[in-house]
């Protein structure tokens, strides 16, 4: 991971906190929260170049489980998180 560790980076993820980050030359954006006490929501979205398809989105019922799927998606060029996360670059813009 370029910008930060591996760790640091899914912290940012489990805590819902947003978070940009490029991937393959695309810049994303991370976004969670909690639309009442009994579930959580977690989605990232291309932000540049803008686009309106959806990459990714997940809802749970606990942080926990949505932290699982976005580590377990296939959402870095086909691949899961740990597989390409030497190829993320994480910017806080």
């Amino acid at each position: 991971m370029v910008g930060g560790t591996p760790n640091e980076f899914l912290n940012r993820i489990y805590s819902c906190q947003d978070t940009v980050y490029i991937y393959d030359g695309i810049k994303y954006w991370f976004q969670g929260y909690m639309p009442d006490d009994k579930s959580v929501h977690m989605e990232i979205i291309q932000y540049q170049p803008p686009s309106d398809k959806e990459i990714w989105c997940h809802d749970g019922k606990n942080i926990e489980e949505c932290y699982q799927a976005f580590i377990d998606a296939p959402i870095f060029g086909g691949k899961i998180f740990w597989d390409a996360e030497q190829d993320v670059q994480w910017v806080d813009d």
